[in-house]
């Protein structure tokens, strides 16, 4: 009874340390890109739906992300050690991001790539390496998906814009970003137009014109002549 009692509690723990040995040796959850739809409607200044980004969900309130520029989203793209040579699954990612850009909202917009990296390593060589990065996002997207060349600009921004300033080493730190170059112009309201000034009515023709000046008073009437005066015409002297 003893024997089988300690069998089942050698079972339990061999179970126990199999167990832990499999959390021990799993990696960090994966970070969650947005979906095809919060991809659009991050980029549509008219999309009254507000953006979540899925990758920071369960961040800690001491790893606070930085302020998101508007009309942006990021993803997590994997990349070879020193190199900026797109993996599979990198390419499947970015056939998303074309479908996201090619959606009848989206398809006219001018588009920023920007790459960006963890604080690892040299300030130079990670604003070069997040350059060549960027640029091969942008070059995909032409070449194999067909987006115009015109509304696509590539630029590296090494480690200055952090997603987690406060904890720099973090993987999420290392993204590509998608912004709609014109999304604040699109999202402003319209300016006011000035008041524009009413001219003056003009005058009626059945206004009535000002009357003539009345007529001067007519001269008073001659005198009758005196009896007795002169036929010269000369008075009396009174």
């Amino acid at each position: 009874m003893i024997a089988g009692t300690s069998e089942v509690a050698m079972r339990y723990l061999n179970l126990m340390l199999c167990s832990l040995a499999l959390l021990a040796s799993a990696g960090p959850a994966r970070a969650e890109d947005p979906s095809l739809d919060e991809m659009v409607c991050a980029l549509d200044p008219q999309c009254a739906m507000p953006f979540t980004d899925r990758r920071v969900r369960g961040i800690s309130a001491t790893t606070s992300p930085s302020v998101r520029p508007p009309g942006s989203f990021d993803i997590t793209l994997n990349f070879p050690f020193n190199s900026a040579e797109l993996t599979a699954d990198s390419r499947t990612k970015l056939d998303r991001v074309a479908k996201a850009l090619t959606e009848p909202s989206t398809n006219k917009l001018d588009i920023i790539i920007s790459g960006h990296t963890d604080a690892r390593g040299a300030a130079d060589y990670n604003l070069m390496l997040s350059e060549r990065r960027a640029q091969a996002v942008r070059q995909f997207l032409i070449t194999e998906r067909g987006i115009d060349p015109n509304r696509l600009v590539a630029k590296g921004y090494g480690k200055t814009q952090l997603l987690f300033p406060s904890d720099p080493y973090n993987d999420l730190n290392r993204r590509v970003q998608f912004q709609n170059a014109n999304y604040a112009t699109a999202s402003a309201p319209p300016a006011a137009s000035p008041p524009v000034a009413t001219p003056p009515a003009a005058p009626s023709a059945q206004t009535a014109k000002p009357s003539a000046p009345a007529a001067k008073p007519s001269a008073p009437a001659a005198r009758p002549a005196s009896p007795g005066a002169s036929s010269t015409g000369e008075g009396d002297g009174l």
